[in-house]
């Protein structure tokens, strides 16, 4: 009667406990299937919004890439005024005296002089001029290619904290339940039903389970560090990801490697290649003659002079310049050009050889880990079964401390595995975005799946 009573109340201590998978596996910081993704009609991922907004904005890599399109931009005004008339004006006022034996003389002349130039043909400085359009965007690109990089970055670190708060969770749960099953297997060994060596394995289990829910949640902390340091500021508490979905994972890699072509870092080189060609033609019109025209106009008054009233003078030049030797400067200049030209070239294909291999390394991780998820989803469900199985087998008495141990061991291993794969297929469809160039709130909104 008395081993009934105890067995009883090892029953209760064991119902008492949440079972582990009960609630939604993926814990309050991940996005639930009625979740709505912001600018699409609520409110779920607004904090998330903000942050990344936040990040964008002043992180300082970002801000470096914003201030050199500043820096390239004002190059082109700079550039513009070579071909523009240069206007100045000059005033002079003169004092001399002369004594000489017998006599002396003074003036005091004033003039006033107004002189302007005006380039006519330099087909050198036009070509310069030109190549800042390509310079200006390869800086914007620049720009844009930063954002990509650090909205990836941000999406990695976030993806990182998000599965170690939901791994430590489980391991929180782990926890409590080893701790309630030694607590059960201790008044059954009281009650001699179960030897030293059960409360043994049941405490070992229990360190075990401690020392990995501290693992977790020192994973944690490591990854709100990173996070934070990225975003320069705290992280919201939830943080969410929104899952997505990628219809281009079924394009062909043709169709692929078309949309890999807009990727900003390819058209920043791109627009590079083309600066480098404009310079080579620049360069090539040093060898062609240059004109201007120059106009002068003075205003002269002088007392002294015995003419009334004052002078006025106007002068008008073109000028005509062709250079005929210069050391053979303008040739090693336009080798130059060749040579930067070329190099720029090569570089535009090794970067290009680069994001394919990063774009099929990354859809090789989408399979992967796509494929993994599918198994650990059957290996939950067959875990949670076995438990299930095991636990009331173990509650009439059919099964030992050790093989429920086991059983919750095996549920404990494959939720966490789980959680692990499931964010991985989230975090290789961002790399894939982000390697494709395509990463924007829009974008992640739009194949969220919560329109």
């Amino acid at each position: 009667m008395r081993g009934t009573m105890i067995r009883w109340a090892v029953v209760l201590v064991l119902v008492s406990i949440p079972v582990m998978g009960s609630e939604n596996a993926t814990g309050p910081s991940v996005a639930k299937a009625e979740g709505v993704v912001a600018g699409h009609g609520g409110e779920s991922f607004v904090p998330l919004r903000e942050l990344l907004e936040r990040t964008l904005r002043d992180n300082p890599r970002i801000r470096d890439a914003r201030d050199r399109l500043r820096a390239a931009e004002t190059l082109m005004p700079q550039a513009k005024s070579q071909l523009l008339p240069s206007v100045a004006i000059e005033w002079d006022n003169t004092l001399s005296s002369s004594r000489w034996q017998g006599g002396s003389s003074q003036s005091d002349p004033t003039s006033a002089t107004l002189s302007v130039s005006q380039p006519l043909f330099d087909l050198e400085t036009m070509r310069d001029f030109r190549r800042m359009v390509p310079y200006v965007k390869a800086a914007a690109m620049d720009l844009e290619a930063v954002r990509q990089k650090v909205f990836l970055e941000f999406l990695e670190l976030a993806t990182a904290l998000i599965q170690e708060q939901e791994v430590a969770a489980l391991s929180e749960k782990n926890h409590t339940l080893t701790q309630a099953h030694l607590d059960a297997t201790r008044i059954r060994f009281e009650a001699g039903e179960l030897t030293r060596t059960d409360v043994s394995q049941s405490l070992a289990r229990v360190y075990a389970a401690k020392a990995g829910w501290i693992a977790a949640k020192a994973n944690v902390a490591a990854r709100q560090a990173g996070l934070s340091e990225l975003v320069s500021g705290t992280i919201p508490e939830p943080l969410e990801l929104p899952p997505i979905r990628l219809e281009l994972l079924r394009n062909s890699w043709a169709e692929l490697e078309l949309l890999l072509e807009k990727r900003p870092d390819l058209e920043a080189e791109r627009q590079r290649v083309e600066v480098e060609r404009m310079n080579v033609e620049a360069r090539r019109a040093g060898y062609l003659p240059t004109a201007s025209l120059d106009s002068t106009g003075a205003r002269t008054w002088d007392p002294s002079s015995g003419v009334a009233g004052p002078e006025n003078d106007l002068s008008v030049t073109v000028k005509v310049s062709w250079p005929l030797y210069s050391g053979g400067l303008t040739g090693a200049q336009i080798d130059e050009a060749i040579a930067n030209r070329d190099a720029r070239q090569s570089n535009l294909e090794r970067l290009r050889l680069s994001a394919q291999r990063e774009l099929k390394v990354a859809l090789l991780d989408h399979e992967k880990f796509a494929a993994e998820d599918q198994a650990n989803e059957v290996r939950v469900t067959a875990a949670r079964d076995a438990l299930d199985g095991v636990t009331r087998e173990h509650q009439v008495g059919t099964r030992t401390s050790l093989d429920l141990l086991d059983a919750q061991n095996e549920f404990f291993s494959a939720e966490t595995e789980k959680v692990k794969s499931r964010h991985g297929v989230n975090l290789a469809r961002f790399r894939i975005l982000g390697i494709l160039g395509m990463l924007s709130w829009e974008a992640l909104a739009s194949r969220s799946g919560h329109e």
